[in-house]
């Protein structure tokens, strides 16, 4: 049978790539071409440019997972010692240019799906690019990080592709690889980053932990946030428990089932209460959509109660840090007073917002002193002497209804809504329905937490759309042989 036909570039081209390393090398890393590091630096360009043709043969599925999986130390790039240098979206682009200038990993893989979802998605990027540029939010890479990271750009078109790219089940058995060994990682480092050992923290960024005047560790992880901390550990044990349900093999299975409960572990060790409530809603809303889920969720349930009971008498360290974060009143006025500023700032530009990334600059006048609790919410405030950087407003919603608009808001969320309800609702093989009970799961998390959280993190929604563009399916264009 016949298959795509497709592009394997010529040796000079791979040769145009490896001066392109070096110009990026000279850019981030001039130090490293000077003097004992040069040899270094040659040797490891020429590897560079032998990976890239190697993950060049292999199916889009690979950089992507791989882009997945170290999207978790965007922001975090510089403090690792690669000067910025973000691999995370170097891996993306890969990924994409192997499905625009057929790679011979495409042959196989269906034509990719053009849906209604996309026009609305397409409509909605618009808004927001035009929303960006009135604002000046393009001019700084901060506004446009947060267009192309947050907002949902990059997210958006990897929905586009992951229908076709996670087509196979070898792909999709790829992509639950990834995020159980990513759990594993992030499950063991929210333990050695809360109690202990902390020299096991890698990358060692992770172990500069703030600590709160509560005088409570939260885990943070290579994201630096407890809230995006919490949604990848709570989606990687989603993906544990789908492995778990359609691996082979009882020491695999058994892994699985471990990085679950490692995940399970890190979320509670994340000491944010919506991180808690996201959990815990999302559990019961994926359990009673199924038989099987409604006659384990008491069950369930009640082993995670005996674990952390077990984990409190184990460590009275972290039964002091929960109930101190449990009874903690300062960032319920945090979130209080930015929502009341929020509604003024929604007030006085209802319909079109402020701007992309226009929050902390604009949100001071419309702050003001409440009878019945303090002014808290607008800076850390923990610095004499120092101007501290503004705090984004912890909801989501209510940020981009303040930023985009009530109009811009409501594009964003039924972007989310259509996609991912498009993606649990569609038909497809009965092996899909494990990933669209997964979808409901992670999505539903993702919802409740928006609540408290000012999304600043790129891992949630790339995340979340790349699953929900797997569990929408989409026919091979051939079948593969065993």
């Amino acid at each position: 049978m016949a298959v795509r036909a497709v592009w394997r570039p010529p040796w000079y081209a791979w040769a145009l790539v490896g001066i392109a390393m070096l110009g990026l090398l000279y850019r981030y890393q001039p130090s490293r071409l000077q003097g004992p590091w040069l040899p270094i630096a040659a040797l490891l360009v020429v590897a560079g440019v032998l990976a890239l043709r190697r993950l060049w043969e292999l199916p889009p599925a690979a950089a992507m997972c791989a882009a997945i999986a170290l999207t978790i130390f965007s922001g975090g790039w510089s403090q690792m010692g690669l000067a910025g240098l973000p691999l995370n979206r170097l891996l993306v682009a890969a990924a994409l240019l192997q499905i625009l200038l057929r790679a011979p990993g495409i042959a196989r893989m269906p034509r990719i799906p053009l849906r209604n979802v996309h026009l609305l998605i397409g409509l909605t990027l618009l808004y927001a690019l035009g929303s960006a540029a009135a604002s000046g939010a393009l001019a700084s890479k901060d506004g446009f990080l947060q267009l192309v990271d947050v907002f949902g750009a990059v997210p958006f078109l990897l929905f586009l592709v992951a229908p076709a790219v996670f087509a196979g089940r070898r792909e999709r058995d790829l992509l639950l690889a990834t995020l159980v060994g990513l759990g594993a990682y992030l499950g063991l480092t929210a333990i050695f980053e809360s109690l202990g050992p902390h020299f096991l923290v890698f990358p060692s960024y992770v172990g500069h932990v703030e600590l709160e005047t509560l005088g409570s560790v939260k885990a943070g992880g290579p994201f630096q946030s407890p809230t995006a901390m919490g949604f990848a550990c709570f989606a990687c044990a989603v993906a544990a428990l789908v492995a778990f349900g359609q691996w082979r093999g009882r020491a695999r299975r058994h892994l699985a089932l471990l990085v679950a409960a490692l995940c399970l572990f890190g979320c509670f060790l994340t000491l944010e209460r919506g991180v808690w409530a996201a959990t815990i809603v999302a559990v019961v809303v994926a359990a009673l959509a199924t038989r099987a889920g409604r006659r384990w969720l008491a069950p369930g349930i009640a082993i995670a109660a005996l674990g952390l009971v077990g984990a409190f008498a184990l460590s009275p360290t972290l039964s002091q840090r929960a109930s101190q974060r449990a009874t903690y009143q300062q960032s319920l006025w945090d979130r209080q007073n930015q929502a009341a500023a929020g509604l003024r700032m929604v007030e006085a530009k209802p319909l079109f917002g402020f701007g992309l990334d226009r929050y902390t600059a604009e949100s001071v006048d419309y702050f003001r002193q409440s009878a019945d609790y303090p002014m808290t919410g607008y800076s850390h405030g923990i610095t004499i002497g120092v101007p501290d950087p503004i705090l984004p407003i912890h909801n989501t919603y209510l940020s981009y209804a303040v930023e985009l608009g009530l109009l811009g808001a409501l594009l964003w969320l039924a972007s989310i809504a259509w996609a991912v309800g498009g993606a649990i609702l569609a038909r497809g093989p009965a092996s899909l329905r494990p990933w669209k009970l997964g979808l409901l799961a992670i999505a539903v998390f993702f919802l409740v937490v928006c609540i408290v959280d000012p999304h600043t993190a790129p891992f949630p929604m790339v995340l979340m759309f790349v699953w929900a563009g797997a569990a929408t399916g989409a026919r091979p264009l051939l079948p593969r042989s065993a």
